[in-house]
């Protein structure tokens, strides 16, 4: 059976690349995590850098986006779950007899949700018909069938199982129904002395806690009844022997992808559901054009959805680096996370928080954002900063997105500048597409394949708009606004000093 996620086995990255908590995608994570189970999330990692398999991610997303498919696939992967919580407890069942009844009852239930889904796939589905076509032919195959048929034939059998009990003070003995008994009797014998029946809501004695849900007389009653059917019991044995290891690999990572797949989405639908527009990316190896419409940090989407203000993105194949600036806190580090999200998830063939967007595909993300200080770590923070420059330098190649975030901060503008300027320079002859947020304006000015981007602001109070717009950075357009909004522009200090020279001349 072929993955929905790979051309290969489907085994995810093991660890998170380097850039994770820069762009809060370790939050993201998180709630995939939790939803979907650690080893669905690890897919978030990354992904081969090809379009065709993109093309193929995206297809399943699309397919798995249809309600009936969605339901179908929720119901498979709820039923795998609940299987492993079986085979859970049936790894820590020690009692023969219990285990086996447990075992086939997770073969039972697992072929059935494989049926079930493979069943919703036909006669095809958009996105999944290579899975459709894959799982007719599993259900069909005898490795499927065999230990189905075996486990739905045992459980039938041992529901014709029938024992009587006789109690007499501490001792019971299992013996053959006597004839004519029927399950009536019980029930009988149950409304007599359901007088006698202990409050339900009292408290019990607690449960094995090996998980075999059996206290010590229970087992050694089933050992009675199984030594007085000894021919079932002799195939149940036979059948825990012989699968226990039942789940085949195929299926397990199928579960994985679908539960991958499906978080995906449910995180998705909240931002959804709050106005918040979600894309399939138009993704190339060879077309350098950036264009995003709407384009959003997932990470604060999630946390404070009403604050969130989505903004354009374009860059033409031969604009490298876009340099944003503007006021503090106006938006400029959000854009820059959203940024580096974006090429990481378009990557993964996911649907990514813009309206529209056409991105091209980079070998790696690299970001580089300010530290804490370590007292483990005695290097200057300006050193620090200068040698994870040079790691992220030696590490980037032409296809590849750099995202840097207010570095240089700790030292004076004018050595800030200084040092600048030829990482600006060794960036633009890789190659890089880069999204560098700077105080030093005089980075947009620097070259033809600089972009320069604006934090806007707006208003006589010079609100910030959290809005980020392509146009010229002249280091004073904050400044300019905080001017206008206490009258301290020249032509308000103009006009107020000629209406205080002709108060002086009336007096």
């Amino acid at each position: 059976m072929r993955s929905l996620l790979f051309d290969g086995d489907g085994t995810p990255p093991s660890e998170p690349p380097a850039h994770w908590g820069d762009l809060r995608l370790d939050a993201v994570e998180a709630a995939i995590a939790k939803a979907a189970g650690e080893d669905a999330a690890a897919h978030l990692y990354g992904a081969p850098r090809d379009p065709a398999l993109i093309a193929v991610r995206q297809g399943v997303f699309r397919a798995l986006e249809e309600p009936a498919v969605g339901a179908a696939a929720r119901a498979f992967t709820a039923e795998a779950a609940l299987v492993r919580r079986r085979l859970d407890r049936l790894a820590r069942t020690g009692h023969a007899p219990q285990a086996g009844r447990r075992l086939i009852e997770a073969v039972a239930a697992h072929a059935a949700a494989v049926e079930a889904f493979a069943a919703a796939l036909v006669p095809g589905v958009p996105g999944l018909e290579g899975l459709g076509a894959d799982l007719a032919a599993l259900v069909a195959s005898p490795a499927f069938t065999g230990p189905r048929d075996a486990a739905r034939a045992l459980l039938a059998r041992l529901g014709e199982v029938r024992y009587e009990l006789l109690l007499r003070g501490d001792e019971i003995t299992v013996g053959p129904c006597a004839p004519g008994a029927d399950d009536a009797f019980a029930d009988r014998v149950r409304a007599v002395f359901a007088r006698f029946r202990a409050d339900p809501s009292a408290a019990r004695p607690p449960r094995p806690a090996d998980g075999s849900g059996l206290d010590v007389v229970e087992a050694a009653v089933l050992d009675l009844v199984a030594a007085a059917h000894p021919e079932v019991f002799a195939d149940l044995a036979a059948f825990l022997a012989r699968h226990r290891g039942f789940l085949q690999a195929e299926l397990v990572r199928l579960d994985r992808e679908l539960r991958f797949c499906l978080g995906w989405l449910d995180f998705l639908a909240p931002l959804r559901a709050a106005g918040l527009p979600v894309c399939h990316p138009d993704v190339s190896l060879t077309d350098r054009t950036l264009e995003v419409r709407d384009l959003y940090d997932l990470a604060l989407a999630v946390e404070r959805p009403a604050e969130v203000v989505p903004n354009d993105v374009t860059a033409g194949p031969d604009e490298h680096v876009l340099v944003v600036s503007g006021p503090n806190q106006g938006g400029k580090t959000t854009l820059s996370r959203a940024f580096g999200q974006l090429h990481h998830l378009a990557g993964l063939g996911c649907p990514v928080p813009a309206r529209a967007a056409r991105v091209f595909l980079p070998d790696r993300v690299l970001t580089h954002y300010e530290r804490a200080e370590s007292l483990a770590n005695p290097a200057s923070k300006l050193e620090e900063e200068l040698l994870r420059l040079r790691d992220l330098l030696a590490a980037a190649t032409g296809d590849s997105v750099v995202v840097l975030n207010e570095i240089f901060m700790s030292t004076t503008a004018s050595d800030a500048l200084a040092l600048s300027r030829p990482l600006l320079t060794t960036l633009l002859d890789k190659g890089v597409r880069c999204l560098w947020v700077s105080f030093l304006d005089e980075l947009s000015r620097a070259h033809p394949s600089v972009v320069s981007m604006v934090a806007e602001t707006e208003g006589d109070d010079a609100r910030r708009t959290f809005r980020i717009v392509r146009g010229p950075a002249d280091g004073r357009n904050h400044a300019r606004a905080l001017a206008e909004r206490f009258g301290l522009t020249y032509a308000a200090l103009s006009r107020r000093l000629e209406e205080r020279r002709a108060g002086e001349v009336l007096r």
